[in-house]
């Protein structure tokens, strides 16, 4: 790589926490450029001298946000801001200082949605996770042509040396599952439907988790010994249980590229994966199989195709695997790197397109953000 880009701001829900985006965010912490981390949400985090945690919880007013991140941008005036997933885009827009300002998305379209109008003139440049993003770039704006927007292959590293354990014949299927366990977004409240339609079908299954999040106790009482519970796990315990899986299930119709699904196919673990739609699941996953890829919310469709795919003899799940582990190989980290630095080189030589325009000070403003949330998420959206 050639050339250094302006000072980058990251601006993201959480910075310390386990999941896709600050999985992205901490590959970015090892990147031979200036850059510093601004959580919004981040719980209990340690102090780092490239990170600032603003420290917003569900009684934080609006303004007293605005305030907030005003104060530590203050000495970062004319850097590129990124606001990754569009995160409080509207609401601080007028007072990030930013030279240039780019959206990250980390979903699918059917995600934002609801968001992308409000993005619209607000942004210089727009970098995604999933190919069906970019049908979605015009609506933030007519400016906003390809030199100015990127599709990612999220980076992975997995251990050059790895073993890889494969069940014995006889032995129950492994399934797992990686990630943040809750319903939003992931849906994990469609695991026990799962399993109860592959114990109808008499096929032998272990479900592991590995992960933790809003729902885990609800699960582990709804499930009993159904399923084991790793919990968040250092990075090389995560790639030692990973190994151990026959298949991987994801469940949400909202996970554009999620990263697990690219981690587990350089394993060569099976992926089930449901048809939302340009995703890489829906690239990916029929090159495997085509029966890995389910009616989203099927899960009897699922446990049929789980047991279809692992009644095929070892040689021909073995190639399987193998055709997983060969089309993850474009996700590396130097590709990820040579793309995102050229993107925003290119980005700082252009003319700017977003506005610079002050925002209006609303009611909603006084009110606490969890209230703002509920009642009134809109107001999220006013530039």
């Amino acid at each position: 790589m050639t050339g250094q880009p302006i000072h980058v701001v990251h601006v993201s829900p959480r910075v310390q926490a386990h999941g896709g985006i600050e999985g992205i965010l901490e590959i970015h912490r090892s990147l031979p450029w200036p850059q510093t981390f601004l959580a919004l949400f981040d719980r209990h985090p340690q102090s780092r001298p490239d990170y600032v945690n603003l420290d917003v919880a569900w009684h934080t007013p609006l303004w007293l946000m605005r305030r907030r991140l005003a104060a530590a941008l203050s000495r970062r005036a004319g850097s590129m801001v990124i606001y990754h997933n569009g995160w409080g885009l509207p609401l601080f827009h007028d007072i990030d200082r930013a030279a240039r300002r780019v959206v990250f998305l980390h979903a699918n379209p059917a995600y934002h949605a609801a968001d992308l109008p409000a993005f619209a003139g607000l942004v210089d440049g727009a970098i995604g996770v999933t190919p069906a993003l970019a049908t979605v770039w015009g609506v933030m704006g007519s400016d906003l042509n390809p030199n100015r927007t990127l599709i990612v292959r999220a980076p992975i590293e997995p251990p050059p040396a790895a073993t890889v354990l494969r069940r014995a014949a006889g032995d129950p299927v492994v399934l797992g599952y990686a990630g943040r366990i809750e319903r939003p977004q992931k849906r994990l409240d469609r695991l026990p439907e799962l399993l109860r339609a592959l114990r109808a079908l008499g096929l032998p299954v272990r479900f592991e988790l590995l992960g933790d999040g809003r729902m885990r106790a609800v699960l582990e009482r709804c499930l009993g010994e159904g399923a084991h519970f790793h919990g968040w796990v250092p990075k090389a315990e995560f790639w030692r249980v990973l190994a151990s899986w026959d298949g991987i299930v994801f469940f949400s119709e909202f996970e554009g590229g999620a990263v697990a699904l690219f981690e587990a196919m350089a394993m060569g673990v099976v992926p089930f994966y449901p048809a939302i739609g340009g995703s890489w699941g829906d690239i990916y996953v029929p090159q495997i199989d085509s029966r890995c890829l389910y009616r989203p919310g099927d899960m009897m469709g699922l446990a049929r195709a789980i047991q279809q795919v692992f009644q095929r003899p070892a040689e021909q799940l073995g190639s399987m695997r193998a055709r997983g582990r060969e089309l993850v190989k474009e996700h590396r980290r130097d590709t990820y790197e040579e793309a995102f630095l050229g993107l925003t080189q290119t980005i700082e030589k252009l003319p700017r397109i977003s506005a610079c325009r002050r925002r209006r000070a609303r009611v909603t403003d006084l009110l606490p953000l969890g209230l703002v949330t509920r009642l009134a998420p809109w107001a999220l959206r006013l530039a």
